[in-house]
C-alpha cells in the first residue's frame, strides 16, 4: 500500500499525518480487562434475578439483590470507562521537547537571546487532543519569540537581562489540563491594540471607546488583525490567533490572556481531560431537553421581571455590579417561545459573559456524543441519550450566539421577557 502522503504548507508549524497507533502500559490494559470481567459477572448476575423476577419471585430479598446488582454495575462502568480513557492519554511532555529548538531557532534569526523553561511535562492528555495542540502552541511560542520578546540592547535599556526568559507549563487543575505561555517581555499596550484594530477597519471608535484593558486585550483575536506593518515569514499576515482561538474552541477549551507593560504576558488554555465524555448542564425549553457544557456554566439564577433592563434596546441584568445581556434560549434557535423563562444560566464563552433564559432545567450529567450524520444544524455539536431514551441535543453556544448577533433574533423575545 502506498504511504499516506505528508500534509504541505504552513511553514515549520505544519504537522505530519497523525499517528492512528498508540502504545499503552501493559497495566492499564490489564486493568481494563479486569473490569470487563467483573462487569461480565455482574451481568450473569443480572440475569438470575431477571429470571427470577420474571417467574413471579418478587420478594424483598430479590429486590434488594437487584438493587445491590445495579449499584455495583453503575460503579463498575464508572471505572471501566476511566480506564478506558487512560489508555488514551500520553504525556504532554512528547509535545513540548519540540519547542525548545524551535524557541531558540527563531530567535537567533531575529537576533534575540530566548531561553524557554518546560515544566508540567509529565501531566497527561488525550492523545488526539495533544495532536491538535501542537499547531497552536508552535504559533504561541512563536508570537512569544517574535512579538513579546525585545531586542538585548532594549532589554539591557529597560534593567532587564539581556537573555530573555519563556516558560511553557502544564497541570491538571480539577477535571482540566491548564497550559501557560509567559514571557518576561515588553507586554501589550491595550491603547496600541485599541489603535491598530481602528485602523485596520475592524472596529469603528465608537466601539474602541468602550472597551476596557481587558477587552483590549482580546483584540488580537480578531480575524484579519496583525501589530506587524511589514509582512515576514514570522508574522505580519493577519492570520494567527483568531485560528489559535478557534482550534483551542473546536477542543471544548478556553484561552485567556493578561498582560503588563514592561513585564510581560501569559497566555493561557484551559482544556477537558479528554473529548470522549463531555459534562453538561440539561436544561429545558419550549418543552425540549437541551444540553450545555458545563465548563461555560458559572451559575444558576432566577430571573425577576423587574430586575430586567433595557440598554441599547437589549435586555440585561445586573449582576454582582455587572451588567450582563440577556439571551433566551428559544431565540437563539430561532424558536417561539411557549412560556417566560424563569431561570438563568450564567455563562462565561471566550471574553463574553451572559445570561441564557431557559424554562427549567433537569440537572449535571456526563454524556457521550454521537455526531449526527450527514446533518450539521447550526448550533448543534451532537446529541446524546438520556436517561429515559431520549434524544438531547448538545448544543454549540458560539456557533449560536455567533448566527444571533448575524441575524439580530434576540429583539422579538425582549417584549415577553420584560412583561
Amino acid at each position: 500500500p502506498k504511504p499516506a502522503p505528508a500534509k504541505t504548507g504552513g511553514g515549520p508549524a505544519a504537522s505530519g499525518p497523525q499517528e492512528n497507533t498508540i502504545r499503552i502500559d501493559t497495566v492499564r490494559l490489564d486493568m481494563v480487562l479486569n473490569l470487563s470481567g467483573e462487569i461480565g459477572l455482574t451481568k450473569n448476575r443480572l440475569t438470575t434475578l431477571r429470571t427470577e423476577i420474571l417467574q413471579g419471585n418478587r420478594d424483598t430479598n430479590t429486590l434488594r439483590s437487584l438493587d445491590e446488582a445495579i449499584s455495583q454495575l453503575d460503579l463498575l462502568v464508572g471505572d471501566l470507562q476511566n480506564a478506558v480513557m487512560k489508555t488514551r492519554m500520553q504525556p504532554i511532555g512528547r509535545l513540548f521537547q519540540k519547542y525548545p529548538r524551535l524557541a531558540r531557532d527563531l530567535a537567533r534569526q531575529l537576533g534575540k537571546e530566548v531561553e524557554l523553561v518546560l515544566s508540567g511535562e509529565e501531566t497527561e492528555l488525550d492523545k488526539t487532543m495533544i495532536e491538535d495542540l501542537n499547531d497552536p502552541l508552535v504559533h504561541l511560542v512563536r508570537n512569544a519569540v517574535d512579538h513579546g520578546i525585545e531586542s538585548p540592547e532594549e532589554r539591557i535599556a529597560a534593567g532587564k537581562k539581556p537573555q530573555a526568559l519563556v516558560q511553557l507549563t502544564a497541570e491538571q487543575v480539577g477535571d482540566h489540563i491548564l497550559i501557560e505561555i509567559t514571557d518576561d517581555g515588553k507586554g501589550m499596550n491595550p491603547d496600541a491594540l485599541r489603535r491598530k484594530a481602528i485602523e485596520k477597519g475592524l472596529i469603528d471608535q465608537e466601539t474602541a471607546n468602550s472597551l476596557d484593558e481587558k477587552q483590549c486585550l482580546q483584540l488580537i483575536f480578531l480575524p484579519g488583525f496583525s501589530t506587524k506593518d511589514q509582512i515576514s515569514s514570522v508574522s505580519g499576515r493577519g492570520v494567527g490567533m483568531d485560528v489559535v482561538r478557534t482550534n483551542i474552541q473546536k477542543l471544548n477549551g478556553r484561552i485567556d490572556i493578561s498582560s503588563a507593560a514592561g513585564e510581560g504576558t501569559r497566555i493561557s488554555i484551559s482544556l477537558p481531560l479528554t473529548l470522549a465524555i463531555l459534562p453538561v448542564l440539561v436544561v429545558r425549553a419550549c418543552n425540549q431537553p437541551f444540553a450545555v457544557p458545563l465548563a461555560m456554566v458559572r451559575e444558576i439564577i432566577t430571573i425577576d421581571g423587574s430586575a430586567i433592563q433595557e440598554v441599547s434596546g437589549k435586555p440585561t441584568i445586573v449582576v454582582r455590579d455587572e451588567i450582563l445581556p440577556l439571551k433566551t434560549l428559544a431565540s437563539l434557535l430561532s424558536w417561539e417561545p411557549t412560556q417566560k423563562p424563569y431561570f438563568g444560566v450564567l455563562m462565561q464563552s471566550a471574553e463574553k459573559s451572559f445570561i441564557l433564559a431557559i424554562d427549567s432545567f433537569v440537572g449535571r450529567d456526563d454524556v457521550v456524543i454521537k455526531p449526527l450524520q450527514n446533518i450539521r444544524p447550526k448550533g448543534v455539536a451532537g446529541a446524546t441519550l438520556s436517561g429515559d431514551g431520549s434524544v438531547v441535543l448538545v448544543l454549540d453556544m458560539e456557533d449560536l450566539l455567533a448566527s444571533s448577533e448575524s441575524n439580530n433574533t434576540q429583539a422579538r423575545t425582549t417584549d415577553m421577557i420584560a412583561t
